[in-house]
């Protein structure tokens, strides 16, 4: 294949198998592949620090914390997280800058004969790129989320100096397991021997799990329990912490990032001796810390329209508890797409305290049905494609929207809302 430039690699990543569209059947569980893989390549991920994050819901966000705050104690600092909302080089940043096209084409001039030859999966061809690229411009430290779980995940072949769990919840149950417990000793897979751990507001049961594992491997778990961080009505955070009262402001205007902050304060304090940061540069760090694309993201500035990405029970709980902050949830209108795989009663039930639900069936495999739906939400409306424009310019112009379900529905969210007039 023809490798010199950004279309024909968009066009080679386009023809694999995604999660997006497949599911588990995209995956590869077995590290040794990629192992050999990084190995032929010269093992990148061992020439930089790098932090670990995994977690059910919040991992990007303490991700992107970091990022920024050891941008402002003057580190170089590489961010790889997934999935991209719009485009792929997203997931690859290095202070606060994408991956170039060019540097995408030259990954693949350089490694194409090896891709073809173990067969990469889209997610560990992305991760490879994280490695090479970070290596390639010597970054001090990377911060890498893990894509799903963490025993099994291509990120797992780093030697971090710092794992962190940021939450635990019941997602992707056909693959990691159908408790707490067993969820909890998947994404515990990333603690590494004598190597500190900071778990973020875990579920007893998950502590418990991720504190045995990390006895085996004589690692250390800190928690956040002993800091206080709350969300004001003037928008900011005021975290208790270490002796310091700080009156944060952020681009973060969801309640539930008090927890991520906090869960960042509490892994800067264990790296410390190697990548000292101040006060003065967490404040400042935060400050710098936008919403993520997708979570709780206000759509437009002057209207009540919001996008989250919640597809599980914590997450669908927390996108409640971040409406009730900007208005009512029994007054909101939801407009929902979401994955079959997804889809419980138990999320059903939280989601019909709206006031109106309309569904939108995204055009891939894996998304369910507007009858699926209707089966657990009776009062739930279609909304179809040729309503859309009308729906938004009139019905829903002056009404508290949510639209929520799928982080792959953003694209299909943010065209509708290019196009009102």
């Amino acid at each position: 294949m023809d490798w010199n430039s950004a279309d024909s690699v968009a066009t080679y990543l386009e023809s694999l198998p995604k999660f997006k569209s497949t599911g588990v059947e995209s995956a590869n569980f077995d590290l040794s592949r990629f192992r050999s893989f990084c190995n032929d390549m010269g093992n990148p991920q061992e020439d930089f620090a790098a932090i670990h994050v995994g977690g059910t819901n919040g991992k990007g966000s303490v991700c992107r914390i970091l990022s920024h705050i050891l941008q402002e104690a003057g580190y170089s600092v590489g961010l790889y997280t997934s999935p991209h909302i719009r485009a792929f080089s997203e997931r690859f940043q290095i202070n606060n800058e994408q991956i170039s096209d060019d540097a995408l084409v030259l990954f693949f001039e350089q490694y194409a004969s090896l891709i073809e030859k173990y067969e990469l999966s889209y997610f560990e061809i992305s991760t490879a790129i994280a490695f090479w690229w970070f290596q390639k411009a010597k970054v001090d430290i990377a911060i890498i989320e893990v894509g799903l779980g963490g025993r099994l995940d291509a990120t797992n072949i780093i030697n971090p100096i710092l794992s962190v769990i940021t939450s635990i919840a019941l997602d992707h149950t056909d693959i990691l397991g159908d408790t707490i417990e067993e969820i909890a000793r998947e994404k515990a897979g990333i603690i590494n021997t004598e190597t500190p751990v900071v778990i973020g507001d875990l579920d007893e049961k998950a502590k418990s799990v991720i504190r045995e594992i990390a006895s085996t491997k004589n690692s250390t778990v800190a928690g956040i329990n002993d800091l206080q961080c709350s969300y004001s009505s003037w928008g900011g955070y005021v975290l208790e912490a270490g002796g310091h009262s700080l009156k944060l402001t952020s681009g973060l205007d969801a309640p539930v990032q008090r927890k991520n902050i906090a869960t960042a304060w509490r892994c800067l304090q264990q790296i410390k001796d190697f990548f000292p940061t101040t006060v003065d540069n967490f404040a400042k760090g935060i400050a710098k810390t936008k919403s993520t694309e997708g979570r709780f993201e206000k759509l437009v500035p002057n209207k009540k329209w919001y996008f989250d990405g919640a597809h599980n029970l914590e997450a669908v709980q927390a996108l409640k508890e971040s409406v009730a902050a900007v208005g009512t949830v029994s007054q909101a209108v939801l407009v929902l797409s979401i994955m079959k795989d997804k889809l419980t009663a138990e999320i059903a039930k939280e989601l019909s305290e709206f006031k109106n639900i309309f569904y939108y069936e995204l055009k891939v495999e894996r998304a369910a049905t507007f009858n699926d739906i209707n089966e657990l939400l009776p009062s739930a409306h279609s909304f179809p494609s040729s309503r859309v424009q009308k729906l938004l310019s009139d019905k829903l112009e002056s009404e508290l929207v949510i639209f929520a379900g799928s982080f792959y529905f953003y694209s299909t969210v943010r065209d509708w809302v290019n196009n009102v007039d």
